[in-house]
């Protein structure tokens, strides 16, 4: 194998009870596994979680099968649009829907649970706020479904204090309202969690990324801690000499005479492109820089005078420095991002359960 992703479980569970801490008592958890666990590995995160949340979260309807194919017995929640000519699938594998537009609740089977789901000012999913009348009569007209929850989703809680937040808040509590009190009202993402408190948590929190380790904005989250480590290995070490030009475009060249390194890691495994030149590789103990454009398949790093053997082992990214924070600010993007994209075909290895 060229690389392996190594996620520590119970690095998960940490963050896990960072969150917890924050929360009012018998506020519920509804643990974000969309994606892959944002490249994490759905399946082995769910089981890992699945007797220390209440629910789970997912994009689509195929995750959250997948989810109950594997014994996963937690409700579960999908985002998404439930797909045409696919919602009695919801009431077969027991999964929640989300009533994102009023059409939504003519196509539900009899029976099947769902939260209706509005939009506070994301502009993405959600009925908007001048569609309340009409919801509260569909929820009228269609009472045999199982109507359970009501949520909306921030667009800013990755900003302190910011006050669009605070608008969606008062608009959520304004829709809220106008239905039972027994729906499980749901708001936070992880930035209302770590950075909005308990004004924002009413019933249940739907924690992503922190329980990744990641912050949700440029604020700092000291008791989150990322959970991954990417490792590869040198396949091959050459030597260089100064003036020689390296890669695609040759676009470095060699300050000095010293050795080459060759990893078996490209854009193909989830390195981006744009990251050549901008990060750091650690081998045995000391950090070397990525030299070169990163290719389909492979990567450059300059070894200076170090001429270390073929097999060596070689880390990508990890906590502290060499962090998928470190590498979306180098990218230009979010540690989501970077997580997400590394491909299947890298071996996850699963440790700390």
């Amino acid at each position: 194998m060229n690389s392996i992703l190594t996620v520590h479980l119970d690095k998960i569970g940490q963050n896990l009870q960072a969150v917890t801490d924050r929360l009012k008592p018998k506020v519920q958890r509804m643990a974000v596994v969309k994606n892959e666990a944002y490249g994490h590995g759905m399946l082995p995160v769910a089981n890992y979680l699945k007797d220390k949340v209440e629910w789970f979260c997912v994009a689509w309807l195929e995750e959250a099968i997948k989810l109950r194919e594997s014994g996963i017995e937690n409700p579960i929640l999908v985002f998404s649009v439930p797909p045409k000519g696919k919602e009695g699938l919801y009431k077969k594998y027991d999964i929640t829907a989300s009533i994102s537009h009023l059409a939504v609740f003519e196509r539900l089977k009899k029976g099947t649970s769902c939260h209706l789901q509005f939009d506070t000012g994301m502009f993405r999913l959600g009925m908007l706020p001048e569609e309340i009348s009409d919801a509260v009569a569909a929820v009228e007209k269609y009472s045999g479904l199982n109507y359970t929850g009501i949520y909306t989703h921030f667009a800013c809680s990755d900003e302190k204090n910011h006050k669009g937040v605070k608008k969606q808040i008062e608009l959520f509590k304004n829709i809220r309202s106008h239905f039972s009190d027994d729906l499980m009202a749901h708001t936070s993402n992880s930035g209302g969690i770590f950075y909005y408190g308990e004004e924002t948590q009413f019933d249940a929190v739907r924690p992503g990324v922190c329980l990744y380790g990641y912050a949700p904005g440029e604020v700092e989250i000291p008791e989150l801690s990322p959970v991954i480590e990417w490792t590869s290995h040198l396949v091959q070490v050459k030597p260089i000499k100064k003036g020689d030009l390296v890669g695609y475009g040759s676009r470095w060249q060699a300050p000095e005479d010293g050795w080459l390194g060759i990893v078996p890691v490209g854009y193909s495994d989830g390195l981006f492109r744009s990251l050549s030149g901008k990060f750091d590789m650690e081998i045995s103990g000391s950090l070397y820089p990525q030299v070169g454009t990163i290719s389909m398949d492979y990567s450059a790093v300059f070894l200076g005078s170090n001429k270390f053997s073929e097999g060596q082992e070689v880390t990508l990214l990890r906590n502290g420095e060499l962090s998928a924070k470190t590498w979306a600010q180098k990218a230009g993007t979010i540690p989501y991002e970077i997580t997400t994209a590394i491909k299947p075909k890298v071996k996850r290895k699963y440790i700390g359960a």
